[in-house]
């Protein structure tokens, strides 16, 4: 399969298969073994690597948002380089982390819920403040 610039692509092998990404760039076929530059998030680091066709296969947008349990929309939507919300609070401690989700997420789970879901964050931020503040004090 061919590729073009601005395709949601999965990676199929190697350190980073399972990854999404976005394709970037892609170079005459002639000139390299490895033509599609794919933009993925690892660690919560954008990284820019290069794939032989091989080793991608596309990843309609559409699939990836009808996917409640590995990639619910509230998490995956609106993130042009294929990254998901998880992709960044796995690397946080975890009141953080969740603070993160939820200003993710505010509003688009459930709109009704907009204020609710930045509360939560807050309430989350908060108890990271004070668990911080509680340990200098020891």
């Amino acid at each position: 399969m061919t590729f073009k610039t601005k395709d949601l692509v999965r990676v199929t092998s190697g350190p980073f298969s399972e990854r999404l990404g976005e394709v970037f760039s892609v170079l005459s076929s002639a000139s390299t073994e490895y033509p599609y530059g794919v933009k993925l998030v690892v660690g919560g680091i954008v990284r820019h690597l290069y794939f032989h066709e091989n080793e991608l296969e596309s990843h309609v947008r559409a699939k990836v948002l009808k996917d409640s349990v590995n990639h619910p929309s509230h998490y995956a939507e609106g993130w042009s380089n294929g990254a998901e919300v998880i992709d960044l609070t796995e690397n946080l401690p975890f009141n953080p982390g969740n603070a993160v989700k939820y200003l993710c997420r505010a509003g688009k789970k459930d709109p009704a819920k907009h204020l609710e879901d930045l509360e939560k964050a807050l309430w989350y931020v908060q108890r990271e403040i004070n668990r911080i503040k509680k340990a200098e004090n020891k």
